[in-house]
Parts: structure tokens; sequence; C-alpha cells
């Protein structure tokens, strides 16, 4: 049977191991003594119900809790550690509303999971699994509901890294990709089962779908790639301030990034770009113009160019600065 991670309050296991020697019997005795002013029987009580909960094993759990009660009836943690045993043994949760799932996950969050993270550190996760598992079960009949997101199958599957299961239930949605939220979550799904590629233009095309959306999930999207160059661009705003005035910052990233990551245009097609503004006609532009740019100067990358300026003169003075220091830097 496993062990904590990190026994909780510094409790140690009841029996050190022993030495080939014997040498180290003394060192023992002399350190469980200490012990016992720092840990004490309440903190090995702790520790054995501790190790019943990281084993899924019941009977350990449920008797050390027993004992924890009986000898220490007015311990700090007798409460939160009685919350996590019944939860090894509590009923599959009944059928439900949006509004009764989504009552059940904020219980959920407010008294299982942070307590398992306090008392079972590392191994809090695997604890957690079936509960998440079991209320993405129930959640397996509702729809997407744009007012209560979580009771849906799609995130609650996120909870323990289920992303094959993320995947089909974003799918089972009728016209998911025109849902932001539901577009996001798809993203992360594709990028957790090794299709970056595919993540990307999901992700981007939030720029225009919803750049409030997009905005508060990029700081931790898993993609290093399209997270550090938020920062960047955050910090390159003002270059934006014309634009912004007609536009969400967040509107011309993606025409910025593509600027710094020329690879990521074979990602797009220009049909896929949707008509949201000269934010998107720019990007959209970009797609024709940046291969021209690798073939040195020509007829048809002048024409382009000029028909980017009459597109927005602002960008395409940007465009040409960009272009100007890569060549300083070449």
């Amino acid at each position: 049977m496993r062990t904590p991670s990190a026994p909780v309050g510094g409790a140690r296991p009841a029996h050190d191991p022993p030495s080939r020697d014997g040498t180290l019997a003394d060192q023992t005795a002399d350190r469980r003594q200490l012990d016992l002013f720092v840990d004490g029987r309440d903190a090995l009580l702790v520790y054995e119900i501790v190790t019943g909960l990281i084993g899924r094993d019941v009977g350990r759990a449920e008797a050390g809790l027993r004992r924890l009660g009986q000898e220490h009836p007015r311990h700090p943690d007798l409460a939160a550690l009685t919350v996590l045993v019944k939860a090894l043994t509590a009923p599959a949760p009944a059928p439900a509303t949006h509004v009764t799932l989504t009552e059940r996950i904020e219980l959920v969050e407010r008294r299982l999971v942070q307590t398992a993270r306090r008392f079972l550190g590392a191994d809090a996760s695997a604890f957690l699994r079936p509960v998440w598992q079991a209320l993405a079960a129930t959640a397996a009949d509702l729809p997407f509901a744009p007012a209560h997101p979580r009771a849906h199958r799609a995130w609650l599957c996120q909870q323990y890294g289920e992303w094959t299961d993320v995947r089909a239930a974003v799918e089972d949605e009728p016209c998911w990709a025109d849902t932001p939220l539901l577009r996001y979550w798809m993203g992360l799904a594709q990028h957790h089962l090794g299709a970056p590629e595919v993540a990307i233009p999901l992700w981007l095309l939030l720029c225009w779908m919803d750049p409030l959306l997009f905005e508060t999930h990029v700081p931790a999207l898993p993609n290093p790639t399209i997270r550090e160059a938020w920062v960047a661009f955050e910090r390159a705003l003002p270059f934006v301030e014309s634009l912004a005035d007609r536009a969400p910052a967040a509107a011309w990233f993606p025409a910025w990034l593509l600027l710094r990551h020329r690879a990521l245009s074979r990602l797009f097609r220009a049909d896929d770009i949707p008509d949201a503004g000269d934010a998107a006609r720019v990007f959209r532009h970009l797609l024709t113009l940046l291969p021209l740019e690798q073939r040195g100067l020509t007829d048809e990358l002048v024409r382009q160019r000029r028909a980017l300026r009459q597109l927005d003169d602002s960008f395409f003075r940007y465009y040409m600065a960009v272009l100007g220091e890569r060549r300083s830097s070449s």
C-alpha cells in the first residue's frame, strides 16, 4: 500500500525501517521520544487516516477516524477528515438539473477539493478522480448551458484529465465551434491529445469571436508559444493604440503573432477566417502576403502590400517596420 507523499503535521509511520546492523536502534528510539512532543498520538491517528484515504482503504480510514473521535473529540481536523472519509463511500449522485449539479460542484470544490489538497497533497488528484467521474456521469445527458458551463461533461472531465472524453463531450454539442467556451475547451483537449496545430487556430479565432474570453484564459494556455507571445503583445500594446480604438486589443493579436511566427500561417486557411472587422481582414490578407515575402520583391508582392495598405494604413506601417527590423537583424 502506498504511503502519503507528504504526511500531515509531520507525522511518521508507526515503525521505522530496521537497519541491517541494528546501529540505528538507539537513534530511532531517541527520535521517537522527540516525536512525541511534536506529533503526539493524534498526529499518528491522522497519518493512519490519510494513509487509508490515499489507498482507498475504507476500513483503515474509518477505524482511524473512529479512534481520533474517541481519543480527541475536539481535534481541529476531525470535521475535515470526516468529510474525506465519507467521500470514500458516498453513493452515486442522483440525476440532476443544471442548477442542482452546479450547486453540487460548488459544494465539492468548497468542502472536498480544498480539504483533499490540504491533507493529501500530490495524492489529492487521484483521490478526487472518482468524485469527478461520478459527477461527469451525472452530466452525461445535460446539454451545454451558458448560464451553467461547469454543469457539462466536458468541464467535469477536465477536472481529472480525461481529454478524450472532453473532446467527445464537446463534439456532441451541435455547432460547438460557434460557441466560444466550447471552442476553448476543444482547443485544450486537442493540445493535451498531441495536436497543438489543431488547438492554435481554435484559440486564436476567439480573439474575434470573444476577445474577453481569450484575454481571460490566455495566461493559462498550455501552449508556451501563444502564452509567451501574449505577454510580449501586451508590452507592445502602444503600437495598436490607433487600432484599438476600432476593436478590442486582442482582435489584433493574431496578426501581430503571425508577423513573429510566420510558420503559423500554414495552420490557417483564408476561408476559415470570419469577416469580423478590420483586424480579421488584415489577418486573412497576411495569409496571402507573408509567403510572397520569402520569394523576394515581385509585382505580386507589391500589389499585395498595396492591398494591405488600403485595408489598414496603420497596420501597414507597423508591418513595414517589422520587415525593417528583420532585415537589420539578418
